[in-house]
């Protein structure tokens, strides 16, 4: 039976990591290196918010991008749309440009 070409390579690859990773461990020491020297208790937490605020400043980046917009914004072109009706004159129409300009 043969396997897809995709499925073989990762199968060989799996395989090759599984290895490479039995033989990089040194037991002999029983430490497996210095994984929380240099700063590793306070490195991960502060990573983590570091990753944390990264996320947050993405997320609002993103709203802003893709909002509805400003809220003055939206009022003129209400404004606007009343004033192309006829429901309000010039006067009227330019005295509250002028407030929601404010």
């Amino acid at each position: 039976m043969r396997f897809p070409k995709g499925i073989s390579v990762f199968v060989a690859l799996a395989g090759a990591t599984a290895f490479a990773e039995a033989a990089n461990a040194d037991p002999s020491d029983g430490n497996y290196g210095d994984h929380m020297m240099y700063g590793g208790w306070f490195m991960g937490p502060f990573m983590m918010l570091v990753t944390l605020g990264l996320i947050i400043v993405a997320i609002v980046v993103v709203s802003r991008l893709f909002g509805t917009g400003s809220k003055s914004g939206s009022a003129l072109h209400i404004l606007e749309e009343r004033f192309a009706r006829g429901e309000i004159d010039r006067d009227e129409f330019e005295e509250r440009r002028k407030a929601l300009s404010r």
